[in-house]
């Protein structure tokens, strides 16, 4: 049976201590009204895990869920990558099925896990890792279909350093038809493993880089650019989970997770459109509490952030907008406010804005038992309902 999902207050939200010098706006009842949601995937027994949870548009016209599933919890050697589908535009979803790229039918101990679906014309390009399930002998690869993603290549490293130890995430199209996209690559992990619960092992991944990868010849090719640090610690650990849009004047704004370190998103940007980064990302004043946040561009200036505004905790999830390139973000509205466990956290939102501006459509993971569909009514440019 379904679990109710609990929705947003149309109230003001809270703004946990951000320094931002904008007017916060509540959640219009009429926006509210107008979005959607819908259970993909409610897991239970010992293969409940639904965990980084991505939604795209194929090119057959169908939705893709690709998550991380199989298995309680994450991580562990059972961790394999699962798709479920949509013909009618996220109403009702199949049954998520696993896609095993040749990887489990050889090593079943061997973790599978998606980080990114491209979707570039009729070519879709999945980012996968592979680790030993405790992030030892991580491996990072591309694999493509040109069937919407009934079938796939065999895997090919992904480009330069990024093959090993990385996670690449959300794809852009910059103005000029690049492809780009960001990583976050780890210098090294630790080669002893350490227990993290009963017959769980982790290999602690240190000294975060992040930067992105471009292609000038509609992904055949990449280069890779950047080396932003969080910490000048080279034994830091946190998942520097980053996302990326293109502005207005054509610089690349990045946003990053920054595990333990004041509670908020770091920030960097290039201003010679992804070439050129700083060695340092800096502290911003939106709130986080270590948890991948998303960026949407909606033309111009203006950009949607999803992500959980609350140092302290992954709840609630929210949906902000910024119209002068993210300096001020003056619309805020709650989306989801709690999960539906007490003291659950609502993770890993990504999707894509539709054709026609109106509707920021995502998936979502409930406290790594439900993926869930949800469609947010986006507000114009004076935050009220297109």
């Amino acid at each position: 049976m379904k679990k109710q999902i609990v929705m947003g207050r149309l109230a003001l939200l809270v703004l946990f201590g951000t320094s931002t010098n904008t007017v916060t706006q509540a959640g219009s009842a009429e926006e509210a009204k107008e979005d959607r949601t819908e259970i993909i995937f409610a897991g239970d027994g010992d293969d409940r895990l639904a965990c980084d949870t991505t939604l795209r548009k194929m090119p057959d016209g169908s939705w893709a869920m690709i998550m991380l599933c199989f298995g309680h919890t994450e991580p562990l050697p059972a961790n394999r990558i699962g798709i479920s589908r949509s013909n009618d535009e996220g109403r009702t979803w199949s049954e998520v099925v696993p896609i095993d790229l040749g990887v489990k039918t050889k090593d079943l101990k061997r973790a599978l896990v998606p980080s990114e679906l491209m979707v570039n014309g009729d070519r879709c390009t999945l980012v996968v890792s592979t680790h030993n399930g405790g992030f030892g002998d991580w491996k990072t690869f591309f694999t493509h279909s040109d069937d919407s993603g009934q079938s796939w290549s065999g895997l090919v490293p992904a480009p330069g350093r990024t093959a090993e130890r990385t996670f690449i995430r959300n794809r852009i199209v910059t103005r000029d038809g690049r492809l780009m996209m960001p990583y976050q690559y780890y210098m090294r992990t630790d080669v002893k493993a350490r227990a993290i619960s009963k017959g769980r092992m982790f290999h602690t991944p240190r000294n975060p880089r992040n930067g992105v990868i471009i292609s000038e010849d509609g992904g055949m090719t990449w280069a890779v650019y950047g080396d932003i640090r969080l910490s000048k610690d080279d034994n830091y650990h946190g998942w520097a989970e980053n996302n990326i849009v293109e502005l207005a004047d054509g610089k690349i704004a990045m946003i990053i997770r920054a595990d333990g370190l004041g509670g908020v998103l770091y920030y960097a940007e290039s201003n010679d459109g992804g070439i050129t980064w700083p060695k340092l990302a800096q502290k911003t004043d939106i709130p986080n509490p270590g948890s991948k946040a998303t960026l949407y561009s909606l033309g111009g200036d203006s950009v949607a952030l999803l992500h959980n505004p609350n140092p302290k905790h992954r709840s609630p999830l929210s949906l902000w907008v910024s119209h002068d390139g993210l300096k001020t973000w003056p619309y805020r509205r709650v989306l989801v406010a709690e999960s539906i466990d007490k003291g659950g956290r609502l993770n890993y939102p990504d999707g894509f804005v539709s054709a026609d501006g109106k509707f920021l459509h995502f998936a979502f993971d409930d406290n790594r038992h439900q993926a869930v569909y949800y469609g947010a009514r986006l507000p114009d440019s004076k935050g009220t309902v297109k």
